[in-house]
């Protein structure tokens, strides 16, 4: 009997392994920025998760992943006392389906400035973005992940959300510009 309670719990890790190894490995990286160090940090996670109880942590598996893939990331900064930016490949990796090479030619770029947008925004705004929408996280799981209110995860978003419209707007404004000096000379 113990050998099959080991041996569930194994599946349930190798599982939980498969399905977030590729999604923590993005959030960590986005942090730390380097690779072998975001490594060391998913293993730490899962390390972390073989010694937990899994009745402990059953409905909230993501949140309870993605809150120590954090801690364990900030944690591996704070020793370098450094804290670093959303990388464009980490929105890059999502692909989509049935797209002719035009338009993905179009979304890549189109990433490609989102990304630089979101570059721009302050870090606390840079993170709610990324579990919200990299990593389709709700306000409380974002909550309970970064340790902020619900409410004020949703200002942050709102605020974020504000921020990059406008960017585009911005954008938009200055091309229409451009097309018409053209025009006109």
């Amino acid at each position: 009997m113990f050998g099959s309670k080991q041996k569930k719990k194994a599946a349930w890790v190798l599982a939980a392994l498969e399905r977030f190894e590729r999604p923590l490995l993005q959030y960590a990286l986005s942090i730390v920025q380097d690779l072998d160090r975001a490594r060391d940090i998913v293993q730490e996670t899962f390390m972390r998760l073989h010694n937990q109880e899994q009745a402990n942590i059953e409905g909230h598996l993501s949140q309870w992943l993605f809150t120590v893939c954090r801690n364990c990331a900030l944690k591996c900064l704070k020793k370098e006392d450094r804290y670093i930016y959303v990388e464009e490949q980490e929105f890059e990796s999502k692909r989509c389906e049935n797209l002719t090479p035009a338009m993905e030619l179009d979304r890549k770029e189109q990433v490609a400035q989102v990304m630089e947008y979101v570059k721009e925004l302050p870090k606390n705004q840079q993170e709610v973005v990324r579990l919200r929408f990299m990593h389709h996280h709700s306000y409380q799981e974002i909550s309970d992940i970064t340790g902020l209110s619900v409410g004020n995860v949703g200002f942050l978003l709102n605020a974020a959300m504000r921020n990059l419209r406008s960017k585009f707007d911005r954008e938009e404004k200055d091309e229409k510009i451009i097309y018409l000096t053209k025009t006109a000379s």
